[in-house]
């Protein structure tokens, strides 16, 4: 048998590996469509979600990624927040969502078969007060009227917040109102102050002061959220899923580059309605590092784990469940290791320090 050159050879294999693997990417199961539902947190016309998924959004990366495969993205906004994404889940009408943390603890407590893919972490809240309503500091909040939107992450950073002060709700009147009726109620004197995000920032100097953030707390009292999916879906496609989280750590890399700040809180600002000013004020140089990070690391498990023990001593939830066995990190970590970042972010421990590199 005549033998072939060794470049001739090569390129034959070579060429048979390539059709190899374009027919196991044809056999490849690919759903028609993928459902995403996140609460909306715009304050004007556009459906608004901040972070890595949010600018996946508004540029259309994942419709780019998807749609060359037959693959339709459709995004769900939910006014109702984290309780009506959690009654989609259980519906069975997305197959993804963001959530803050207290929402997402809830429908994994009740028994929403989710894993935890991607993490985002550090967001603050305020607590801002009528001007004259003599109100300086947490402490100060005994016997006044306080909207915070319950169910949401909002309530259990406010709790935190008033368990450092030696406070807890019983101490005053709290009136559950999502973000837009607190900030009316606040604006009409119906409450003494309201506890939310940063559009409670827009309001300053009309009346009402801003007197509380919780990033000056500490790291521990900032929110945690992240994206979320069903075990159905994953399992079903995970050459999909890992497709979504490549995009979410791109993104996640540009948002913590200084250089793409100000770009960044303009994009933000165009698609919610919050001013660019308010964005670039909450997202401080020294702390992007930080908040960019995707990792599943012991800050964001940590985190997690004191918020179902916090959700269940609070009667939020029947029963609590070990945070490590919903927290699936294989996709962050193969999309850290395919774009070269597994040394990047740091893992940060519970108080929000440097552990180690990668």
């Amino acid at each position: 048998m005549r033998k072939l050159p060794l470049g001739k050879f090569v390129l034959m294999v070579a060429a048979l590996l390539s059709i190899s693997a374009v027919a196991r990417s044809e056999t490849t199961p690919l759903p028609k469509e993928i459902r995403i539902g996140v609460p909306d947190q715009s304050a004007g016309s556009k459906p608004f979600i901040g972070g890595p998924l949010g600018l996946a959004h508004i540029q259309h990366q994942l419709e780019d990624v998807f749609a060359p495969q037959g693959v339709t993205v459709k995004w769900s906004f939910f006014k109702g927040a984290g309780p009506a994404v959690n009654e989609a889940l259980a519906n069975q009408q997305l197959d993804f969502a963001y959530l803050g943390d207290l929402a997402a603890i809830i429908g994994r407590a009740s028994g929403l078969p989710t894993r935890f893919l991607f993490g985002h972490r550090g967001s603050s809240s305020y607590l801002a007060v009528n001007s004259q309503s003599g109100i300086k500091q947490i402490a100060d909040l005994k016997g006044k009227r306080v909207a915070v939107y319950r169910g949401t992450a909002d309530q259990l950073a406010f709790d935190r917040a008033l368990k450092g002060a030696g406070l807890s709700e019983r101490d005053m009147q709290v009136i559950n109102l999502d973000w837009t009726s607190g900030k009316a109620a606040l604006a009409a004197g119906r409450v003494d102050a309201v506890w939310g995000g940063v559009s409670l920032l827009a309001l300053r100097g009309k009346g009402v002061d801003v007197v509380v953030k919780s990033r000056d707390l500490s790291w521990e009292n900032t929110t945690q959220a992240g994206f979320i999916g069903t075990a159905a879906f994953i399992e079903s496609y995970p050459q999909a899923t890992q497709q979504i989280i490549d995009v979410l750590v791109k993104n996640a890399l540009w948002t913590s580059e200084e250089e793409h700040r100000e770009n960044y809180a303009k994009t933000l600002s165009a698609q919610s309605a919050i001013p660019q000013v308010l964005f670039l004020e909450e997202l401080n140089p020294a702390d992007l590092k930080f908040i960019s990070s995707p990792r599943l690391d012991t800050f964001l498990q940590d985190s997690f784990q004191r918020s179902v023990e916090q959700a269940k001593n609070g009667n939020l939830i029947r029963r609590d469940f070990a945070v490590d066995q919903w927290f699936d990190n294989r996709f962050v970590e193969q999309a850290l290791q395919s774009q070269q970042l597994e040394k990047y972010w740091p893992a940060y421990n519970a108080r929000g320090d440097q552990e180690n590199a990668g």
